[in-house]
């Protein structure tokens, strides 16, 4: 096949800043994810052939007829690295590249695909979207490719036939071809030790894994991989209402203040700081995959099912998270660190991953008469960017580029950033670039300016109201106190005149009273003068 349209972030030889990398959103998912894209680009750039990236529009956009008939009359078949796909959070991009792929008469092939075996409510919610997505991909190739038995058995459960779902691992793994094996952990760590750590950011045990090894290890490095962390290291962007300070997710914490967190935009530069690593572990199993592939001892401590289903399909050092004990030490985990099983298995894991390619008519460098050394060509002639550090780190130059890429990308002086991301195979309708999102921006932050103002302006009439209501009370009130002292002087001047008046009648009829004993007793002295 001469032209392959393969499903990825952006193409690996093309070297991209790390502000448009985020703004584009390059990195799909985390940067695991450019892992096994490099890898499958690499296996099928044979001599002769290109490897077109379509920068994940499939799923990212929904795709027109017209979009179909383009890759139908440009490309030889559509290959589809993806990850763990199968879950709730994929639904909607699954649906889309769905419809992309029923739009296509090209072969379409999918390989490393996984599915979280511990959370089946999960998987049976999405049951039907999985079945649309298998079903049209197998349709237009002879079987789909799974990370493991796990996944395997799950898609034989909805009812795919075993012989058309081939266990095919991550195709990370085969990145330096057929002749890779790791070598036996030399030495032992101590203090001053280089170690690389990953976590996933927001897991409030592993924070506390790494609080402790960042104390007994100062050079021990954390190692990020999603966006966010990209984000937290270019702007200093951080979620409101951090719920584990532990997290190395905000601008206070001391691996951010310490300038002791990475992010690599390119694989290449990601296993060059590797491999000056003594050693590298964490729960992220792309992150130790790496190390691996740099020729660093790593560690994983598999904490979903995923990653158990990779690390025991490959036989990869492994533990579980869960039978770690909290006080764990990363010197014991080098020593535990054993290839044997990975290097007896591996050979096996290559003929699967080799013999899928093979049965579904793909052409690989792997194969007899397609050996290149193209791919590692361009790779070594590309000149990537470093890997991003803090805000706090100590090299000026790297904040004053990050606020001069702000300045040219901003909307006022749009013209002068050229440093957007060109799609290699763009849809008619391609997601906007950094100026045009942030042209969006501020035309919604200037129309929420003048709700915000009509919203300030209708508050200070209500308040100018409600002072007015509050002094016709006050009016009211101080009326209605008078009338009440008014009533009340009322009520003592009638009291008082009652009292006199009694006073008075009282006195009446005192007088009336003597007067009249006067008269009885003068009439009495009489009458008995006569008698």
């Amino acid at each position: 096949m001469g032209r392959l349209l393969i499903r990825s972030g952006k193409d690996p030889f093309t070297a991209v800043a790390a502000e448009t990398a985020a703004a584009q959103n390059l990195l799909p998912g985390d940067t695991g994810n450019l892992l096994y894209e490099h890898a499958v680009h690499k296996a099928l750039l044979t001599p002769g052939s290109e490897v077109v990236s379509n920068a994940t529009l499939s799923d990212v956009s929904l795709a027109t007829a017209r979009d179909c008939a383009r890759a139908n009359e440009e490309f030889d078949a559509f290959v589809v690295p993806l990850g763990d796909t199968f879950v709730p959070a994929f639904r909607e991009r699954m649906h889309k590249l769905t419809a992309f792929i029923r739009g296509l008469k090209i072969p379409v092939v999918v390989v490393g695909v996984g599915a979280p075996a511990d959370d089946r409510g999960a998987l049976d919610s999405i049951a039907p979207a999985v079945k649309d997505l298998v079903s049209a991909v197998l349709d237009r190739s002879d079987s789909i490719g799974v990370r493991g038995r796990v996944t395997q058995s799950y898609l034989t459960g909805l009812g795919f036939p075993e012989t058309a779902v081939d266990v095919v691992g991550c195709p990370s793994f085969f990145l330096h071809g057929p002749d890779f094996s790791l070598a036996t952990a030399q030495g032992d760590l101590g203090r001053e030790s280089n170690i690389a750590f990953n976590l996933s950011p927001t897991d409030e045990e592993e924070a506390a894994l790494l609080r402790r090894q960042a104390e007994a290890y100062p050079n021990l490095t954390y190692v990020a991989q999603d966006r966010a962390a990209l984000e937290l290291m270019l702007w200093g962007w951080q979620p409101r209402g951090i719920r584990d300070r532990n997290l190395p997710g905000h601008t206070g914490h001391p691996m951010y203040q310490q300038d002791r967190m990475r992010f690599f935009l390119d694989p290449q530069v990601w296993f060059e700081y590797l491999r000056d690593c003594e050693f590298a572990f964490g729960t992220r199993l792309l992150g130790n995959v790496a190390a691996l592939l740099a020729g660093t001892p790593a560690m994983l401590l598999a904490r979903d099912s995923g990653s158990v289903e990779l690390a025991e399909y490959h036989n990869m050092p492994h533990r579980r998270f869960g039978d770690v004990p909290g006080d764990v030490d990363a010197r014991d985990l080098f020593a535990e660190f054993d290839p044997v099983d990975f290097n007896r298995r591996y050979g096996d894991c290559f003929q699967a991953y080799v013999d899928f390619l093979d049965r579904n008519g793909l052409a690989h460098i792997y194969s007899a008469g397609n050996a290149s050394s193209e791919f590692d060509k361009r790779v070594e002639a590309a000149t990537y960017p470093p890997a991003v550090r803090t805000l706090c780190a100590p090299h000026e130059t790297e904040t004053a580029a990050r606020l001069r890429w702000l300045r040219d990308a901003s909307p006022y002086e749009r013209t002068r950033h050229k440093r957007a991301y060109q799609l290699p195979f763009p849809h008619p309708a391609p997601p906007p670039d950094a100026a045009t999102v942030q042209r969006n921006l501020a035309t919604k932050v200037e129309k929420l300016e003048r709700r915000l103002t009509l919203a300030s302006r209708e508050l200070q009439a209500s308040q100018r109201q409600l002072m007015t209501q509050r002094e016709r009370v006050e009016t009211q009130r101080e009326r209605i106190r008078n009338q009440r002292e008014r009533l009340a002087n009322q009520e003592n001047r009638i009291r008082r005149l009652e009292q006199r008046l009694d006073a008075r009648e009282s006195r009446t009829l005192r007088n009336y009273a003597h007067r009249a004993a006067s008269r009885l007793r003068r009439t009495l002295t009489r009458s008995r003068s006569r008698t």
